[in-house]
């Protein structure tokens, strides 16, 4: 151990961590019964209208549960892009949930716990320690 520099994780980091990983396994949840029920028998060939965007939602919100997994690791193991790649993440999460609440026949309760995790994340990595002391920099 010596010669090596031992990092501690701040509790905001240990939170985000958390929160990525609760975010990962309920947007696999919701995308797999999302991109189940498009997929169900008897469900129309050719949708139409609002429930259009049902198959690019359930694409992007497994894409965005898988990276959630990834990118919490990366955190954790105090990778250089992670931290980016978080912000990235939950924007694109935010505007996920917000195009989820004009879907129909969907529990408006998901889109907004996917949102309210997605605003708690962004602001457990912006009153992090660490994010103050590289603004002052």
């Amino acid at each position: 151990m010596q010669g090596m520099m031992q990092r501690g994780h701040s509790l905001g980091s240990i939170v985000t961590v958390v929160l990525l990983s609760i975010q990962g396994v309920l947007g696999l949840l919701f995308s797999l019964l999302l991109l189940a029920g498009l997929l169900a028998p008897g469900r129309p060939v050719i949708v139409s209208g609002r429930a259009i965007f049902a198959g690019p939602a359930g694409g992007v919100s497994l894409v965005v549960a898988l990276a959630s997994f990834v990118i919490a690791w990366g955190l954790w193991m105090w990778k250089p892009w992670a931290y980016q790649r978080t912000v990235l993440l939950e924007i694109i999460s935010l505007a996920l949930g917000a195009f989820e609440l004009i879907e129909p026949d969907i529990n408006r309760g998901v889109p907004l716990a996917r949102m309210i995790i997605a605003a708690l994340i962004l602001i457990c990595l912006y009153v992090s320690p660490s994010v103050r002391a590289l603004s002052r920099a």
